[in-house]
């Protein structure tokens, strides 16, 4: 005569089944994490591809990675980094430098108007970017601050301010970090911090001078691996 399964063995195989998903779970959200930094990578790669076309043809680097759509990118997508929960439509996700986001100005959390004048030079059909854009043309928050603070001299703003316009943008930063702090091989012109918000991961960067990808801290000038 057949016997069926007592509360007893139910409970059992249910705890050891429980006991194995609590096991696997976190593996599988890993490797897809890993994933999702693989596409990242392959976003960058053909970022940079199109940096360098863009530059070969007017010697200089983009005003915003959305002007390269459609003539160098052939979509967005690439701007879209698949662990940002919001798809690139709150831009990069650091609300201190609302000013490395190619996304329309009043879509950025915490930024209020008025606008600086430098977005109206993105691409507007392009409303999601994921990942921060180290060479934009508006103010460079964290420069400014140092400068403001005492950390920057008037020597520093003097030789990175090259426009002579009073203020020093993004690009102006970073090409005077180069410059001035040996950094040129590691300085990134597009970084996703996605990965470090949401899973603890590297941040993921694009390098200015020769495109590769490299992983760093947030603070990537004495960090990068």
């Amino acid at each position: 005569m057949k016997r069926g399964f007592t509360l007893v063995e139910l409970l059992v195989v249910i705890a050891i089944i429980s006991m194995l998903a609590g096991q696997i779970m976190p593996s599988l959200s890993t490797a897809r994490e890993k994933g999702r930094q693989a596409n990242c990578i392959n976003n960058f790669h053909q970022i940079g591809l199109a940096i360098e076309m863009y530059y070969q043809d007017y010697d200089d680097y983009p005003t915003w990675l959305s002007i390269m759509v459609p003539s160098y990118l052939g979509t967005d997508k690439v701007f879209i980094c698949l662990t940002d929960r919001y798809r690139g439509v709150s831009g990069h996700g650091n609300t201190l430098f609302p000013g490395a986001n190619d996304i329309p100005p009043n879509q950025i959390p915490g930024y209020t108007p008025p606008y600086e004048p430098e977005f109206a030079y993105r691409n507007p059909n392009v409303t999601a970017c994921s990942y921060s854009y180290e060479f934009s043309p508006c103010r460079c928050e964290w420069f400014m601050q140092g400068y403001a603070s005492g950390t920057y001299t008037d020597t520093d703003l003097n030789m990175a301010d090259t426009n002579r316009d009073g203020t020093v943008s993004w690009k102006e930063a970073k090409m005077w970090q180069a410059s001035t702090q040996g950094l040129s091989d590691t300085l990134p012109i597009v970084r996703c911090f996605w990965h470090y918000y949401n899973y603890g991961q590297k941040v993921l960067n694009l390098a200015y001078k020769d495109y590769h990808v490299f992983t760093s801290r947030p603070y990537w000038e004495n960090s990068s691996d």
